[in-house]
């Protein structure tokens, strides 16, 4: 049996994140990891763009500079419907787990057209949590 822990949190064991955390141990029969780790935020952003439902700009990598961290996102299930058929509409948001230390510095990569007018916003439980985000944009327009 596992100890109990005061402060802890639950993460899925997702390839491209858990594995490179230090104070995380994975949990086998869960199929997730236990960690106790200070730094942890959700990075939340979306497009505000006029099509930001019917344009496809995923997936998307988020990559945290000098490790090996490269958590890739999709965009939220089509939900609508038009008679028979889903309405082929995504919204365009995406949330990504992040580890956050002083000068954390994250590369957003995009597949499709990323958009021009987002907005940004993470949450963690530490005030301290804080990240720099960088996005390759393919034209400067």
């Amino acid at each position: 049996p596992m100890k109990a822990l005061e402060n802890f949190q639950l993460l899925s064991n997702n390839p491209g994140f858990t594995p490179y955390m230090e104070n995380c141990e994975k949990q086998s029969i869960m199929n997730a990891y236990i960690c106790q780790e200070e730094y942890l935020g959700l990075l939340m952003f979306e497009s505000m763009d006029y099509d930001r439902f019917d344009r496809a700009s995923q997936p998307i990598y988020v990559a945290m500079q000098g490790t090996d961290i490269n958590n890739k996102l999709n965009a939220f299930k089509d939900h609508n419907w038009d008679g028979f058929y889903n309405t082929q509409e995504r919204l365009q948001r995406f949330p990504s787990l992040v580890y956050g230390p002083k000068g954390a510095v994250y590369d957003i990569t995009y597949t499709g057209s990323p958009a021009e007018n987002q907005t940004y916003k993470l949450m963690a439980m530490n005030k301290k949590v804080g990240v720099t985000v960088r996005i390759a944009y393919p034209s400067s327009e």
